[in-house]
């Protein structure tokens, strides 16, 4: 499923393709990851469910021929000349039996302002005209009321016990949303 990745942007930030490229600059050249996205990265870089492991195995669905895996850094747009700010990242997954997953993650300090919202709501945009899925579905912990809330703000309903122990499941039909 060949795909031309562009920027999404989005009132506030801008959503970057991820490539392989990036993520090995992510994983071995801090300065040069930061450079080739022309942004500031903070510290505190990446979220805590974003382990070395899980872009190692991004890296390898990305390498693959038929590619089923595609993800985005936000960028948080600032003030003046100021470099933008890594702020998250999120993406799609399509499993086996073609359901497509939406996950995300976004560091702490810009938690609950929105950006996920907003940042989720454009990915779902790109993803149902360009992957042509009718559904989406999503994994998350019921602790994670903030990630809960950013899942029905875009329209996803409860649907059940996740895959793994503990986890719920959401889902997004086409037809429940305007797009």
């Amino acid at each position: 499923m060949p795909l031309i990745l562009f920027p999404i942007n989005t009132e506030r930030m801008s959503l970057v393709p991820a490539t392989v490229k990036l993520y090995l600059l992510e994983l071995h050249d801090r300065t040069a990851f930061a450079s080739t996205l022309n942004a500031h990265v903070p510290q505190e870089w990446p979220p805590d469910q974003v382990t070395p492991e899980v872009i190692e195995e991004f890296i390898g669905r990305m390498q693959v021929r038929d590619r089923k895996i595609w993800t985005f850094y936000w960028l948080l747009r600032q003030k003046g000349s100021e470099p933008p700010v890594l702020i998250g990242n999120g993406g799609f997954l399509v499993h086996e039996d073609g359901t497509l997953e939406i996950g995300y993650s976004m560091l702490a300090d810009y938690q609950n302002k929105g950006y996920a919202t907003e940042a989720v709501r454009s990915m779902l945009e790109w993803a149902f005209s360009s992957l042509k899925k009718d559904c989406i579905i999503a994994h998350t912990y019921p602790r994670l009321k903030a990630s809960i809330r950013v899942l029905e703000k875009n329209g996803f309903l409860f649907v059940g016990d996740g895959p793994e122990e503990g986890t719920i499941t959401y889902e997004l039909q086409r037809e429940n949303k305007s797009l």
